[in-house]
């Protein structure tokens, strides 16, 4: 086995198995591992709040330790590893990590920052004070904001077209912990926050540095830099531009943008250009927009039950066989549990909704997938309802669809949520 192989094999196997405590579902190392990019973030995230807020959300199914999930800087692959202070007796146990300030004190080798960063927040700092929609006097360098909840020293700060907002430049790698603390400190103080980094050069997702990836999810799949070419723009009209970076059909794109021209949230971070959204939400919005209470218009009922047969691609399975096989009252039922009313119907309420969709002999073989569907979207208790608990026994003695079936595969394909296929399912 060669080097890589090695290092890939170690960190498989070292920490195996862990528990989220929210849900209680186990997550192995090789799930973590085969996890698409944006469910890893969301649990590198969601393990870095927890550890700043003090509280613990991943743990060792072997210790019941609490664990994070870096990536192993070589082979970029994520893995599980405890947080400083595990047993040392665990069999899975990785060593005690370094703390934050160790990390930082070996990165920086002791300066408190580089000349190009000290450049670009000066500079920055200039170009806002040029620009008329900043307010005067309110351009900040590298002054600490001291609040009752701690403190930070943001490198540029202002009041910019209203809103204080809060620059900041990333250069080199930061670690998550300090990023997420930055970013809630800025929230609470109610500051936008920008991060900012220079000249950056688009590369595959898989070869990014690890803190423009985590800044790029804060910023909602945006990524925003400084060069000269926006250096060049902002001074010619005195008006404060980043060059936005964000991931299209093809690939990376970019523009110049005013600061002006970014969706500022009310909360979070912001943002030039929003990220498409999964295929499973596009097709979902675009079958509510296409249905009434009379139903799934014809023909956009076709051409989407079409697109959602060539999903499937199935011999012999077009939209029309699916509408057929009355696939409309299908994706209307559950959809109708999903959003908490009545979809595609003149039903009153969702008892309604799943004893007329039950009735029909053609729907039976439904009723285990629509079972599982009202347990999961907290409506479980209508299944104590006799007039429903009756539809549902005598629906059930049909022969019933399964994960492996066009019903099982549509619904594990549009409704996700509902049907995990593990703790760390990939999104569609």
């Amino acid at each position: 086995m060669n080097g890589h192989g090695k290092l890939v094999a170690r960190y498989q196997r070292t920490l195996k198995r862990v528990v989220d405590l929210r849900t209680m579902q186990t997550i192995s190392s090789d799930e973590l591992i085969a996890a698409d990019p944006d469910r890893y973030h969301e649990i590198r995230r969601t393990a870095t709040r927890a550890r700043n807020e003090k509280t613990n959300v991943f743990v060792c199914e072997n210790c019941g330790y609490a664990v994070y999930a870096p990536r192993e800087p070589r082979t970029r692959l994520p893995y599980w590893r405890h947080r400083k202070g595990a047993p040392r007796d665990c069999p899975w146990w990785t060593g005690d990590p370094s703390s934050l300030d160790e990390v930082n004190a070996s990165q920086f080798q002791g300066a408190q920052e580089s000349p190009l960063h000290l450049k670009i927040k000066n500079t920055i700092a200039e170009l806002m004070k040029a620009d008329p929609l900043t307010e005067v006097g309110s351009v900040v360098i590298d002054e600490y904001l001291v609040t009752g909840d701690g403190r930070r020293r943001p490198d540029v700060r202002a009041i910019y077209a209203g809103k204080p907002i809060a620059v900041e430049v990333q250069l080199a790698t930061t670690q998550m912990p300090i990023i997420d603390a930055r970013e809630n400190f800025y929230e609470r103080e109610g500051r936008h926050l920008i991060w900012l980094t220079w000249n950056f050069l688009p590369v595959e997702r898989s070869r990014m540095l690890t803190a423009f990836e985590d800044i790029f999810y804060s910023h909602n799949k945006n990524l925003f830099s400084f060069d000269e070419e926006v250096l060049a723009a902002s001074m010619a009209d005195g008006g404060a531009r980043v060059r936005a970076f964000w991931e299209g059909g093809a690939g990376w794109e970019s523009k110049v943008i005013r600061l002006t021209e970014l969706t500022w949230p009310a909360t979070g971070l912001p943002f030039a250009v929003a990220p498409r959204p999964p295929w499973h939400e596009d097709f979902r919005s675009r079958w509510l927009a296409a249905t009434s209470e009379n139903g799934t218009r014809y023909p956009d009922r076709i051409h989407l039950l079409d697109e959602l047969a060539g999903k499937l691609n199935l011999e012999g399975v077009n939209g029309t066989a699916l509408s057929e096989a009355d696939f409309e009252s299908f994706l209307n039922c559950v959809l109708s549990f999903v959003l908490k009313l009545p979809i595609g119907s003149r039903q009153h309420n969702l008892v309604e909704v799943i004893n007329t969709f039950l009735a029909g002999s053609r729907r039976h073989g439904f009723a285990r997938v629509m079972r599982k569907v009202v347990v999961s979207t907290g409506e479980g208790e209508l299944l104590e309802r006799t007039s429903v608990r009756e539809k549902f026994a005598k629906a059930e003695q049909e022969l019933q669809d399964g994960p492996e079936t066009v019903t099982g595969r549509i619904a594990l394909m549009l409704f996700p949520e509902l049907f995990p296929k593990s703790a760390i399912a990939p999104k569609k």
